[in-house]
Formats: C-alpha cells, structure tokens, sequence
C-alpha cells in the first residue's frame, strides 16, 4: 500500500482536495492507512497530502493514534518542512498524545512556527503552545508568559485571535 500510496500523495497539487477526499473515503477503514499516512510524513513531497489526510482523519472524529503511532509521528515532526504539512499538523495537534514525547523535541517544532512567516502558521503555533503546556502543567505559567508578551506585539489580526484562544484555553 505505501508505495501505490506514495504516488498518489506525492502527485497532489496542493489544490484539489476532491482526490484526497475520495482517497480518505475509499481507505479510512484500511487498518494500514493512518499508519501509512504517518510514516509518509518523513517524505517531503508527501508532507503535505499526508498531513491533509491526517488532519481530515481528525476532523471526521477518527480515533486516536495508538500509542506506538503518536510517537512516531512526534518523532517525525521535525523532518517537517513545508509550511502547509505544518499548519495542518498545527491543527490537530491537540488530538495528540503529546506526552509521549520529550516536552522539548515538541517545543521546538512549535516555537519555531511562532517565528513563522505565515501568520496561519503563528497563530496556530501559538495556540499549540497552550496546548502542549497543558500536557506538561509545569510549562504553564512560561506559556502563559510568552503568550501574554505575544499577544502585546503581534499585528496580524488571525494571529491575536489564536492567541486569545490560547489564553482562555490556560485559563485566562
């Protein structure tokens, strides 16, 4: 499946999601095909279709990544590259069992989207922070701070939002 797989989501134009779609729909009950998705996230021209379907995994209410999964996907995080394969990971960040990763393999990948050029990037990097302090309660009060200092500075108004979003999520 994962070269027939490979093929298709490295051919993706990054613009007609009707393909992805009817490949989500005609493989979702496959028991390989999240596991595939996840082990496409290391390829880079599949980076972003795979995070597509991974994400619309997510959005549809599928279940969660067993436990060997998430932390292989973690571990690929950074080996992530394109700004879109990051985004759509950013989005489902929270379906994540993120303490089965070190808290600063997982910091890095989200604090460097804070710094981000693409400001849909930043704000969902910014709210990732809230959400991986609260898998790490001991990050909280640093988030917080650097969410607090984010939100004095940012202009792009998607980005503030996100950032209210992440405070109000800490309990703000």
């Amino acid at each position: 499946m994962s070269e027939t797989l490979r093929t298709i989501l490295s051919a993706w134009d990054g613009k007609d999601t009707g393909k992805l779609e009817a490949l989500f729909e005609s493989e979702r009950a496959n028991p390989v095909f999240v596991q595939a998705l996840v082990g496409l996230c290391e390829i880079e021209d599949c980076q972003r279709s795979a995070t597509w379907l991974l994400k619309r995994h997510f959005d549809l209410k599928g279940p969660p990544l067993p436990e060997d999964l998430t932390r292989q996907h973690l571990g690929l995080l950074a080996k992530i590259s394109h700004w879109e394969a990051k985004l759509h990971v950013l989005q489902y960040f929270e379906k994540l069992q993120l303490s089965l990763a070190p808290y600063g393999e997982l910091e890095g990948f989200v604090e460097t989207g804070t710094r981000s050029d693409n400001k849909f990037v930043r704000a969902w990097a910014y709210y990732g922070l809230a959400v991986l302090a609260l898998s790490y309660p001991e990050m909280i009060d640093r988030v917080r701070n650097i969410l607090t200092d984010a939100r004095d500075v940012e202009t792009a108004g998607s980005v503030r939002v996100r950032i209210r979003k992440a405070l109000e999520k800490l309990g703000n």
